[in-house]
């Protein structure tokens, strides 16, 4: 089956510095990007238009999280904060601060009322917004190290670790899974069906870990991470695995046979694709770099 985006793209304006991350809402309408610059920014991507930039950090923007009904997003990053913002007032509606290094990524839960945290300081906060209490309900602190990603799904917390580890903690069971990858964990990111999860490490190798007994189906090669931290994805649901590399590659390998079956440069010679996601609604897909572009991968 051929992969469904076309080679060419749309770029958007140019963050000033590194683009660490580029998030879809859900409906797939929208994009939300945050870098070195301190600057949110969201995007039609059928137009290419800039619809409005949030402000608000004080040093560079880590990750981004829609909310389901994508009336609210939240954001984090080196300023060790979380910021919850209005999408379309464009204002925090809420603000927590109390990890004690910078803040890597940033999730809601199904309905919006509980934020999670992952941090360079090994923890793991989650944060009620619907309590005045500005402190956290609760703390993991399993890992031994930084925090790298972090995704809350209808009943599980997924962490990955500069440990190697990746953890998935099931909320109604009360009990946590570890799972050892052997080289730092990058991104983690859960299937639609929640069967398995697709991990990035850094020793150019993306896994596909099969969640019941952390086995693992499939290897993805032939891209390069050793270094940066480099987030993957599924695409076209859960047919692709797609990941940014550091020598300005995507690459695209088919789930089940776990080939490449797509290759397209994503910056130029010297840039590290960063960041990308897949559009949950249409053949559609965006990637950010280390030299603060986005392009907008289309059918078209």
């Amino acid at each position: 089956m051929p992969f469904p985006v076309h080679p060419k793209s749309t770029a958007l304006q140019d963050h000033l510095g590194a683009v660490h991350i580029v998030k879809y809402n859900t409906t797939g309408q929208y994009i939300l990007s945050g870098g070195f610059d301190k600057q949110i920014r969201l995007w039609n991507p059928n137009t290419s238009r800039l619809v409005k930039t949030y402000s608000g950090h004080g040093y560079e923007v880590l990750d981004i999280a829609v909310s389901f009904d994508n009336s609210k997003f939240v954001s984090c990053g080196g300023d060790r904060t979380i910021y919850v913002w209005d999408v379309t007032t464009g204002t925090t509606v809420r603000r927590f601060s109390g990890h004690i290094a910078r803040v890597n990524s940033v999730d809601f839960n199904f309905d919006a009322s509980v934020v999670a945290s992952a941090s360079f300081d090994s923890s793991v906060r989650l944060w009620d917004l619907r309590a005045p209490s500005a402190k956290p309900i609760q703390i993991l602190d399993d890992a031994k190290d930084s925090v790298s990603t972090v995704q809350i799904t209808n009943t599980q917390i997924i962490t990955g670790s500069v440990d190697e580890y990746v953890r998935v903690y099931d909320l109604r069971m009360g009990e946590l899974q570890e799972d050892y990858i052997g080289h730092p964990v990058t991104s983690v990111r859960d299937s639609t069906d929640g069967a398995y999860f697709l991990v990035s490490s850094l020793d150019n190798t993306i896994r596909l870990i099969d969640k019941s007994n952390g086995s693992l189906l499939q290897s993805f090669t032939g891209h390069k991470n050793a270094e940066y931290r480099i987030r993957s994805c599924f695409g076209d649901n859960d047919i692709y695995a797609i990941s940014g590399s550091e020598d300005s590659i995507i690459y695209v390998w088919e789930v089940l046979s776990g080939r490449i079956v797509h290759e397209l440069k994503g910056g130029n010679s010297d840039a590290v694709v960063t960041c990308i996601d897949y559009n949950p609604k249409k053949a559609q897909m965006v990637s950010g770099t280390t030299d603060g572009k986005i392009q907008v991968w289309d059918t078209d």
